[in-house]
């Protein structure tokens, strides 16, 4: 830097620049660059369980037979032959997710919240949380300005009976975790999760339920607990991941069940589908295609 640098008049920042604050995660990641530190608290995994090899031969295939698939621009939706395998990945339980209903997208943390927060929230909108929550969804959310409101929650996770009509009005999304809540580990019970199923078949507002620390389990294969799978239902929009399974940090991807856009109108109201959004790399699943 150079002393015209220094008399360079500043740019004018919009208010919501100015709100601004430096990324706790970011400042996380930072300290694991130190060779010394070996970090739990970034969500980084072990580089000796990285699928080198895998990668590799799936990579070269893929350039060989679809080279111009793996390197072209696609849809906003992204790769269809990627959604056709997370649609199928993720029907079950009487829901069938169709891959016209999936989207894909890259990074990881706040994409989903970007994008529902343009959607969903204005300044002062109240989004229901838990306590405590994801710091990384918070800090996405916080870009829109929302007047956050705490549910009810104990050693078990989130607490349905505690979401009466008093603390949901005029709500515009609930952010929960079902599984391996991050911070708290816990994973919500099953007959709070039919609950929660069941408030968000007449709900006014989405419940974004954040699957990702799910595809962490190094338990056996785990039981078919997610509300959209349990049986149809509005109102649940899904977030999802198979690279961090993968132990893809690089590739990391995000999953979103929603209901889709009406074609009949340029409102936001949807259909009485679920949509699955998941973020990935071509090449993170470039073996199942």
């Amino acid at each position: 830097m150079n002393q015209a640098d220094l008399r360079a008049t500043p740019w004018q920042l919009s208010e919501r620049a100015r709100k601004l604050t430096s990324s706790a995660i970011r400042e996380i990641l930072k300290v694991t660059e130190r060779p010394e530190v070996i970090s739990f608290a970034g969500g980084l995994s072990s580089p000796a369980t990285f699928p080198v090899e895998e990668m590799h031969h799936a990579s070269e295939r893929i350039l060989r037979d679809k080279p111009s698939a793996a390197l072209q621009y696609s849809t906003t939706e992204s790769f269809m032959l990627l959604r056709e395998w997370i649609a199928a990945r993720y029907s079950a339980g009487g829901v069938t997710i169709r891959p016209t209903q999936v989207c894909s997208s890259r990074p990881a943390r706040s994409r989903h919240s970007i994008w529902l927060g343009k959607v969903l929230v204005d300044p002062g909108s109240r989004v229901l949380v838990e306590t405590p929550t994801y710091l990384g969804a918070l800090q996405s959310f916080s870009l829109f300005e929302p007047n956050y409101v705490q549910v009810p929650t104990d050693e078990s996770g989130l607490i349905p009976e505690g979401l009466d009509t008093t603390l949901t009005a005029n709500a515009r999304l609930l952010y929960a975790q079902p599984d391996f809540q991050n911070p708290t580990g816990c994973r919500l019970p099953l007959e709070r999760l039919r609950a929660l199923a069941a408030i968000a078949q007449n709900a006014s507002f989405p419940i974004l339920e954040d699957e990702i620390p799910t595809t962490r389990s190094i338990t056996s294969a785990p039981r078919c607990r997610r509300s959209c799978r349990c049986r149809p239902i509005n109102h649940i929009v899904h977030i999802g991941s198979f690279s961090k399974r993968l132990v893809l940090e690089g590739a990391r991807a995000q999953v979103i069940s929603s209901r889709p856009k009406s074609s009949t109108s340029n409102s936001c109201r949807p259909s009485r589908q679920p949509i699955c959004t998941h973020r990935a790399s071509r090449s993170a699943s470039s073996t199942k295609w």
